[in-house]
């Protein structure tokens, strides 16, 4: 199979696996742990990634100093982008979730804009006028005025943050590929958050076992940790090598269309007008950014 076909299957199949991340997010809500779920689930991702290293033989850390950059990885795309991720499913429903995650593309696009100074086409700013609409009508259930009285959901505006650290780990890590494999750079940035969750588990300490003993949640962790975390975020940096920060994001608008079709299978929920309208918008507003792309 030629390597652009599998990066483009990848990053499908990869968006399949974070679908179910609010769902299980929202079946776990009830522990409310936060910091000891993004523990446990990356302290599997990082077992998995290592297991990974040695099979291949690739080099655990690289060359030069670049003890900063895997620490701003493990803080925004492990730390931040989970927890944060956790303690909004403890406030919203897994629909509204998915959608507002697929704003990460504009959140790159306007990052790109002013990290790298790239000169926006009319094209794409439009897209991202667009996106940000869509989400103004999820986030506020349909009345996007509510944007300027105060009044969006808690749970809302914590997952808006979430997605604002994945933006932040898309760009930080990408100049790094030029000398560092996908596989290391994702490995250091999970061994890196997973350090840095260690203390901040004891806040978590009266339900740490009670998390244990419980098969199902045992399950759902290992699978956070496998498929979403180790595999998932290890084929996310390989398609930024090859397509770019902006276009690999783009495939994150699918996972809302998967997480619509899960979360009514797994939780029963409806998805109501706004979030479809939103949904829908955002989606367009994916097709106008790739459509013009950034120019430089």
């Amino acid at each position: 199979m030629p390597a652009h076909l599998s990066t483009h299957l990848k990053l499908t199949l990869g968006t399949f696996f974070w679908a179910l991340t609010p769902i299980f997010g929202r079946m776990l809500s009830g522990y409310s742990a936060p910091w000891a779920l993004t523990f446990g689930r990356f302290l599997v991702a990082t077992t998995v990634l290592w297991v990974f290293l040695k099979l291949q033989r690739a080099p655990v850390a690289p060359g030069g100093r670049h003890g900063m950059t895997f620490f701003l990885l493990g803080l925004t795309g492990v730390c931040l982008h989970n927890v944060l991720g956790f303690m909004g499913m403890e406030h919203t429903e897994a629909n509204r979730a998915n959608v507002i995650f697929s704003t990460i593309t504009i959140m790159i696009a306007l990052i790109e804009l002013v990290w790298f100074r790239q000169r926006l086409r009319a094209g794409v700013l439009l897209g991202i006028l667009i996106g940000i609409f869509g989400t103004m009508l999820v986030v506020t259930d349909g009345a996007p005025w509510q944007i300027f009285s105060g009044m969006l959901g808690l749970g809302d505006g914590i997952i808006l943050l979430s997605a604002a650290s994945w933006a932040l780990y898309s760009v930080f890590g990408r100049p790094l590929l030029a000398t560092c494999s996908p596989l290391t750079l994702t490995f250091q940035a999970s061994l890196w958050g997973t350090l840095m969750l260690l203390p901040f588990v004891y806040l978590d300490r009266e339900v740490i076992w009670q998390i244990m003993t419980d098969g199902k949640a045992v399950l759902m962790l290992v699978y956070l940790g496998v498929l979403n975390s180790a595999v998932g975020f290890l084929w996310y940096y390989e398609a930024i090598a090859r397509l770019g920060a902006v276009v690999t994001s783009a495939y994150i608008n699918l996972v809302p269309i998967f997480g619509l079709l899960l979360s009514a299978l797994l939780l029963g929920e409806s998805p109501t007008p706004p979030l479809l309208l939103g949904g829908g918008l955002v989606l367009v507003a994916l097709f106008v950014i790739n459509r013009f792309q950034l120019k430089r």
